[in-house]
């Protein structure tokens, strides 16, 4: 069964069709892992071997992949048109072996020579297209017109169809699951082997319980581990057998879940033992951050000014932050370095909320010599007001 109802991949490209017109654009290539699933319905990370999506303004739409790839392509996609290359050529030929990157461009051209566009104006990821990849394709395509719809993309995917929030939701309460297992389990001398093993096992088995029929990626962030083997926003495990929860210890505690690769995600900072009178004023801090926030979202309402308010509050006590207060909900992936940019929660952010539109809301207050205290929730814009996605308590947690 395809992820997506044929109906949602239709809006889809009807959506981005309408402003091709309004750009006097003949096709669009996306080369991205985003945007290529966005666009087909079947999620590929390229993984050294190149793939696109080709939407053309009237007439057939193709995808071009590895040959690795497309028996689930095909039992994914909407699109009827694959072309296929191997590693070493575009055929079972060992002969003038090629690398994937010059059998990709010579497809890409085949595609848009059948459709007679190979001298149209041709939308390109120029935010997301390496530069050999954009000179490649120059060069295979002297005189068509090579134009940047970067941003006409990410626009297209900013507000989120009824199809992609079920995913979000379904993803954010097997997140809740998770969580609410682990602070259940947090209590002195456990360790982290356990505490997330254990976590882990009872979301495993929710997704398989509820969610049979989709591919799953899960994270579970105990709060625990090693600065010196951490690497900044990944998914590695940086904790080891030596690591325990310990008394007076405040707990950064991150559960991300990933349905067909569209992210949920819930976090809360938990305090083990009786909090001192500094980390009860911090937690009050940031949950008055976070509701001040949360009261203010709906329609209309600047994403900047999310952001604004919750460093307003932060600076009413004297503190700064370190990030913005959170970040655009969709398809995410470590994988491929995707993130829904243009919904971050940031001062800079010229979006206008709209019902549909979903974000993370986490506003981050370190506190030095005693840790970060965030709490974090899916928002989902309604028509007036907003949704939290997460059936956890917003206030102060102590074990």
């Amino acid at each position: 069964m395809p992820p997506f109802s044929l109906a949602e991949m239709t809006r889809r490209v009807e959506k981005v069709r309408r402003l091709m017109g309004e750009r006097r654009l003949d096709c669009v290539i996306a080369t991205s892992y985003v945007n290529s699933y966005y666009l087909s319905g079947a999620p590929i990370h390229p993984f050294g071997r190149p793939m696109a999506t080709v939407v053309p303004y009237e007439g057939e739409a193709a995808m071009i992949v590895s040959i690795i790839e497309v028996e689930h392509v095909r039992a994914q996609s909407w699109i009827q048109d694959i072309e296929t290359y191997y590693d070493y050529n575009i055929g079972p030929d060992y002969h003038d072996p090629q690398p994937p990157p010059v059998s990709f461009i010579q497809l890409v051209q085949k595609v848009l020579r059948e459709r007679e566009l190979i001298r149209r104006r041709i939308g390109i990821e120029d935010a997301a297209l390496p530069l050999s990849s954009y000179l490649q394709l120059r060069s295979a395509l002297p005189e068509a017109e090579l134009v940047g719809v970067s941003d006409m993309l990410d626009q297209v995917r900013m507000v989120l169809s009824s199809e992609e929030l079920e995913l979000v939701r379904q993803a954010d309460a097997i997140a809740d699951l998770g969580l609410e297992r682990l602070i259940a389990g947090v209590r002195p001398g456990i360790s982290a082997y356990d505490l997330s093993s254990d976590v882990r096992a009872a979301m495993v088995e929710a997704i398989l319980e509820q969610h049979p029929d989709k591919p799953f990626h899960l994270h579970v962030g105990c709060g625990l581990g090693s600065l010196e083997k951490s690497a900044g926003h990944s998914e590695w495990t940086t904790w080891n057998r030596d690591d325990r929860v310990r008394r007076g210890q405040l707990l950064e505690t991150v559960i991300s879940v990933w349905l067909w690769g569209y992210w949920g995600n819930v976090e809360r900072a938990v305090f083990v033992g009786e909090p001192t009178e500094e980390v009860r004023r911090a937690f009050e801090i940031m949950i008055e951050a976070n509701e001040e926030a949360i009261a203010a979202v709906r329609p209309g309402v600047p994403l900047a000014e999310i952001d604004r308010i919750t460093k307003g509050v932060f600076a009413r006590y004297g503190f700064t932050t370190r990030s913005g207060s959170g970040c655009g909900r969709g398809i995410v992936s470590y994988e491929a370095n995707a993130r829904e940019l243009k919904m971050d929660v940031r001062l800079y952010s010229d979006v206008v909320l709209e019902p549909g539109m979903a974000f993370s809301l986490e506003p981050d207050l370190y506190v030095p010599g005693i840790g970060t205290f965030r709490h974090c929730n899916t928002i989902i814009v309604t028509e007036d007001g907003c949704e939290v996605d997460s059936r956890l308590p917003r206030g102060m947690i102590c074990v």
